[in-house]
């Protein structure tokens, strides 16, 4: 098992280095312990005490014989697209209402798949929410007070 520490240092990257892809979730950027297999067969563990969140693209280990990069993983997501504000600031409150995290794009908000949210969503909001595959970056998550988590 590879043990990994992750802190705010860089690491160095190796040019004739293969990469090998530790696939994540979008809600694991921020797990301090996190244990998993890479696409090449490594198993990984990585610990990230007061680190930032995890980045698609991060590399996080590097030799002259391996590299291992982060990527998220894509997934269903319920989209609302409009450019009514007052729309945006009802559908903030009722996904807000529920402590979900919602995601910025240039075509509109985002936020994981629920079951259960879904048709409600629907209902309310009509053609304005969709399903759609995203993937769910923390440079793009809402935070309070409308920033983003790299402001």
């Amino acid at each position: 098992m590879l043990i990994i520490e992750r802190d705010q240092n860089e690491v160095t990257v190796y040019d004739e280095a293969v990469v090998d892809v530790l696939y994540i979730d979008w809600y694991e950027v921020n797990k301090t312990l996190l244990t998993r297999q890479t696409e090449g067969g490594r198993l990984v563990r990585l610990y990230r005490a007061d680190a930032p969140p995890l980045e698609s693209g991060e590399i996080i280990y590097s030799t002259s014989q391996f590299t291992i990069q982060i990527h998220i993983k894509p997934c269903t997501c319920i989209v609302l697209q409009t450019d009514d504000l007052t729309t945006i600031g009802h559908f903030c409150c009722d996904v807000g209402n529920r402590h979900l995290p919602l995601f910025w794009f240039e075509d509109g908000l985002a936020l994981a798949y629920d079951g259960q949210l879904y048709p409600a969503l629907k209902g309310q909001y009509g053609d304005q929410v969709n399903l759609d595959t995203r993937t769910l970056l923390p440079a793009f998550a809402l935070q309070a007070y409308g920033q983003t988590v790299d402001q």
